[in-house]
């Protein structure tokens, strides 16, 4: 039951009745309550989610007249000190010992979000007052201002934390298409017309006196809005009761006033706009359509169902027109419905062919080939045909101005006259979809998802010209949906029109092959100036060094010890039960079954199959074999069970991927195939020797679920045409990847320290890099357009091998209590299996690959291999990337310190021993070096040499890394922090201590909790421990906590010593790899560095 409401004098009154945020499921939802200020217009919204972890978001609407970037420049000071607690580090220093990992904030076009994620609901009633009073209260200092947001130094390179972040994303392809979109969508007044963010040549401009300015008008408490989600109990009221009145008084600033959203003065609709890319091959194109209003939910919500029906996946009319098809006119597109005021509706068509529409003749394609091939060389029978197919007409005119345009509209236009090709209730079947992905999507990120519904009626209750907006407008958001469902097609029709009709805005994005040279040679007219403005180097300097002593954390030992400690006892993570159970007979692949009982209305199914015998030659084609198992067509034999009712095929069946695709958006939350587990497609943090194949569905649907992926994995049919497609796709995807540091920096990195075996099978991560997929896929692309069709055979080889395989294990999710049911579940899934494996002989005869693995010996712990190169000296490495604007670095060297139980001892008398202990320390020291205002980020980011820095320790790999992004002054960060590891040999003490050590453990309370904090994130963690070695997920717990709490200042610094103090020493055999933009030269005093452009690695 509700508690009463607070007295008419108490600080806020209830606003209303409480309310349920409907979530899809069976768990009604989550209880809601609004509460407002007696004398202001500040609210707090409390909205009850189950689960350990608690967020507090602090929103403060705040709009744009320039591009000066004044609300993200606020955002990063307000981290600096307030009026109450000026000790710059005290935040987020009682933050990270609020089983926490520290605060961070956004900023958007009409608000920005202070936001912080605990372990418990007591964490964030010590941080709330706290924070609060940095947002309303901070204390803006110039000092501030010059680390934090700009400044030059001496030579007249210019810095700061800011104008690093915007330097490396303004002339972005993503950034310039978005922000052009935007101007030409709204009025030139408007908010949206603006780069909140900032430009950098504004931020050049920009004083402390107008962001103060800045903060008195909008960051009053009249305009600020606390939404609290998570598991908060009735008497977190009494945190909100005792706020200090004086902190949560208004200044008398209201903001509210309705936006401008009248349709922009001129009529230009289009716009070519040039971004830098290293090659003139694959841009881009944005449309985008003026919606209603955010709080007309239903409108609202039925065009996002109509756009995920549009373009949400494979199969999606859009992607059929335009992606999937043997010479696509995109490498991928992707809808989203903003909720901007008034809302915004944009298609983004990315990696489109580029053709200068001056010269449509002139083709910029190398993977192309088109004079490289005679058909009648290699047999084609349909010379005309291959032609039509391969070489489409309108390539060449794609950028030619409104022909893209045209395109659309004509496709828009046909499947509004063919009434959605024919199907009356397609709309009825993806508004089905799109209610079963968000009941999952807030199943799994509950605190995200309810924060992303509550957020538009933040933002439209301060700005919106209408006056019906309030929070709680998507509380029944799946009332809404499920009305949607009954409407007929006429509605969906008309709402398509309306899509056609309505004015339309795009932009074309064009690579521009000599735009970074122009933007590299302006960025040193600008270092020229700035250097010749400055009358006094050493005066400048010390400014400038004075700014950065002011600024550095300054905590006193009695304010360290008074920030209150949570009680952890308090918190407990998803109940749920987890086993290992070693089948006596095999079901298919596995001989392990690893079952998670855990309450969830969507549960999970995955097949792990080893890939260690996997031969050599079929390892490149692996990346192929992933993105089309579940993306090509099938063939099924007669006899097989098929569909919903598991009707038997009377004769060979073929299923069109079309089809297929679709029947898996019906059944499914989630399906997929992947080489590892968690990673990207072109590169494995860990696993690369573990192929694994999932779908997650409602209850009812699993079994489905689960039997196609055995028709996927018997009866994939490797066409050349899909095949043509999804090479052509993927080959586009890196040309994308290839002009954005952060993305290359990993991929770089493992060209040198993933070292092959002698005379063993290269390593799977090193076939499917990003650089040896570019070769694969023109190879396969060529050879396929030439009728060479050997890419087929090699597909066909690794579907066997998987099929063949043995020694795998699989994963099943499920509701807690129903063993007996799981158990039925899975010899219900061995009888499929076997039923269709002997299909698959009986078609493939000739199939002899098999994985040789001891069929007796469980799975876990899966290989570990060491694969860092042995190096006699150090190996430095400069990539010139000709689309950057700033820099990245990775440093690494061998650092394999992880130990797991072994099976031979008993489990308690091996953690005992702390055979980890190093492992775990090290953990901890850089944990503790790299925080929010810790000493790694004051050394780098507190300076303004880079946005990002931090240590990491890749266990699966033994490697130790020191990673920097968007690095204005790479060389500057790098021995910055150098420095700081060479001087904790002597300023141990002030760093390192007991404090610190305390503070650590307290944030891993917080990221021990966010493993048991959903069901997705139990079913991963306990998949992981099973990995690892552990024979459950308590005892990895158990092995964590226990190493984690055992840590002491004597290991620390002895792993100082042993390992991290290696960052210092110059000559010691570690890689480090610079990504640069052009014409960067490096000091000698980083050492000698081998130049590379990065189309030659």
């Amino acid at each position: 039951m509700p508690v009463k409401s607070m007295q008419a004098e108490e600080l806020f009154v209830r606003e209303g009745e409480d309310f349920v945020f409907q979530s899809g499921t069976s768990n009604g939802g989550f209880r809601t309550t609004v509460y407002r200020h007696c004398e202001n217009k500040m609210r707090v919204v409390l909205c009850r989610v189950p689960g350990p972890l608690c967020s507090m978001n602090i929103y403060v609407p705040t709009i744009a007249k320039d591009n000066k970037g004044l609300p993200h420049t606020l955002e990063h000071l307000v981290f600096c000190g307030s009026l109450r607690h000026p000790h710059r580090g005290y935040l987020d220093a009682l933050a990270n010992c609020s089983f926490s990992i520290g605060t961070n904030a956004w900023t958007a076009e009409d608000h920005t979000c202070y936001t912080l994620t605990t372990a418990g609901e007591e964490a964030v009633a010590n941080v709330l007052p706290v924070f609060l009073d940095h947002v309303l209260h901070p204390l803006l200092t110039d000092s501030q201002f010059i680390t934090e947001v700009y400044h030059f130094d001496a030579t007249g390179k210019e810095q700061g934390v800011v104008f690093s972040e915007m330097v490396a994303r303004e002339n972005s392809e993503e950034d310039l298409m978005d922000l052009s979109l935007r101007r030409l969508m709204f009025a030139d007044d408007s908010t949206y017309s603006f780069e909140t963010g900032g430009l950098t040549k504004d931020i050049a401009m920009l004083t402390n006196k107008e962001i103060t300015e800045y903060h008195r008008r909008f960051y009053d408490a009249n305009n600020a809005t606390v939404v609290l989600i998570g598991s908060f109990s009735d008497t977190f009221e009494n945190v909100i009761q005792n706020l200090p009145a004086d902190l949560v008084a208004s200044q008398g600033c209201d903001s509210r006033e309705p936006m401008n959203c009248s349709m922009p003065t001129s009529e230009k609709r289009f716009e070519y706009v040039k971004f830098p890319s290293a090659e003139a091959d694959f841009g881009s194109f944005a449309f985008g359509w003026r919606g209603p209003l955010s709080e007309n939910v239903e409108t609202v919500t039925a065009i996002e169902i109509l756009m995920a029906y549009l373009a949400d996946n494979a199969s999606s009319p859009l992607a059929q027109r335009f992606v999937e098809r043997p010479a696509p006119l995109a490498g991928y597109l992707y809808a989203d419905v903003r909720m901007t005021l008034p809302s915004s509706i944009t298609l983004t068509f990315s990696s489109v062919p580029y053709s200068d529409p001056n010269n449509p003749n002139v083709d910029s394609h190398d993977d192309d080939h088109d004079d490289s091939y005679d058909d009648d060389d290699h047999g084609h029978d349909d010379e005309e045909s291959e032609e039509e197919d391969y070489h489409d007409p309108d390539i060449p005119m794609l950028f030619a101005e409104g022909h893209f345009e045209r395109l659309l509209i004509e496709e828009l236009q046909r499947i509004h006259d063919s009434q959605f090709d024919g199907n009356r209730a397609a709309m009825a079947e993806a508004t089905k979809r799109f209610r079963q992905k968000l009941a999952a999507n807030i199943e799994d990120s509950p605190l995200d998802v309810m924060q992303e519904v509550i957020l538009p009626d933040v933002v439209a209750a301060h700005f919106s010209p209408s006056n019906c907006a309030h929070i709680g407008t998507r509380a029944r958001v799946f009332d809404v949906i499920d009305r949607l469902a009954q409407k007929p097609i006429g509605f969906w029709l008309d709402l398509l029109q309306w899509l056609i009709d309505e004015p339309m805005y795009h932009v074309a994005m064009v690579p521009d092959a000599e735009l970074n040279s122009q933007l590299e040679a302006e960025r040193q007219e600008i270092e020229l100036s700035n250097e010749q403005s400055i009358a006094d180097k050493n005066e400048h300097t010390r400014e400038i060094d004075a700014a950065v002593e002011a600024n550095k954390v300054n905590i006193s030992d009695k304010l360290k010890y008074s920030i209150p400690i949570p009680d952890a006892s308090r918190i407990s993570g998803l109940p749920h039960n987890h086993s290992v159970i070693k089948l006596d007979t095999p079901v298919g692949p596995a001989k392990v079954v690893q079952l998670v009982e855990v309450d969830s209305e969507f549960p999970e199914f995955k097949l792990h199959v080893p890939l260690t015998n996997l031969p050599d030659e079929l390892r490149a084609y692996l990346v192929l074999f992933q993105e089309l198992l579940l993306g090509t067509d099938l063939v099924l034999p007669a006899g097989v069970p098929y569909g919903a009712d598991g009707r038997e095929t009377e004769t060979e069946h073929r299923i069109d991927y079309v089809e297929f695709d679709n029947h898996l958006a019906d059944i499914t939350t989630l399906n997929g195939a992947a080489i590892g587990y968690q990673n990207e497609r072109f590169s494995c943090s860990w696993l690369d020797e573990l192929f694994n194949i999932y779908v997650r569905s409602p209850q009812d649907k699993l079994q489905e679920a689960t039997q196609s992926i055995i028709h996927a994995m018997m009866f994939a049919d490797f066409a050349v045409e899909r095949i043509l497609t999804v090479a052509q796709n993927l080959l586009s995807e890196i040309v994308d990847l290839k002009r954005n540091g952060d993305q290359m920096v990993v991929p770089v990195t493992t060209l040198f320290t993933t070292q092959d075996r002698e005379g063993c099978p290269r390593w799977i991560d090193n076939h499917i890099s990003l650089f040896e997929q570019d070769r694969v896929l023109r190879r396969v692309i060529e050879e396929l357009k030439a009728g060479n069709t050997s890419a087929v055979e090699k597909l066909n080889l690794i579907q066997e091998f998987v099929i063949n395989t043995s020694g795998g294990f699989m994963s099943l999710s499920a509701p807690q209590g129903h063993r007996d049911t799981s158990m039925e579940f899975i010899g219900e899934f061995g009888r499929k299996w076997q039923n269709c494996f002997e299909k698959f002989v009986g078609r493939n005869p000739r199939s002899s690959l098999c994985n040789d693995v001891d069929l007796s010996a469980c799975p876990f712990p899966f290989p570990r291999h060491i694969r860092f190169p042995d190096l006699a000296k150090p190996l430095r490495v400069q990539v010139t990337m000709p689309t950057l604007q700033a820099s990245n670095v990775q440093i690494s060297f061998h650092c394999n310190l992880y130990r797991q139980p072994t099976s031979t001892r008993p489990f308690a008398e091996q953690l005992a021993e702390l055979p980890a202990i190093d492992f775990y320390a090290l953990e901890m020291l850089v944990a503790l070096l790299q925080r929010s205002d810790g000493p790694l980020y004051n050394a780098i980011r507190g300076k303004g040499y880079a946005y990002g820095a931090f240590f990491q320790q890749y266990m699966w790999t033994g490697m130790l890394a020191f990673d920097c992004s968007s690095a204005s002054d790479a060389p500057k960060a790098i021995m910055e922090m150098q420095s700081l590891v060479a001087s904790l040999d002597e300023d141990w003490g002030e760093h390192v201590t007991d404090f610190e050590i305390n503070m650590t453990r307290s944030s891993i309370v917080y990221s021990n909790a966010s493993l048991e904090s959903t069901p997705d994130s139990v079913v991963a963690n306990c998949i992981t421990s099973n990995i690892c070695g552990f024979e459950s997920a308590a005892m990895y717990d158990l092995w964590r906590k226990k190493h984690l709490g055992a840590v002491k200042q004597e290991d620390l610094r002895r792993v100082y010593e042993l390992y991290l103090k290696k960052f210092a020493d110059p000559e010691f055999p570690s890689v480090t790899v610079i990504l640069t933009p052009p014409e960067t030269d490096l000091p000698p005093e980083l050492g000698e560095f081998e130049h590379r452009m990065l189309d030659d690695l």
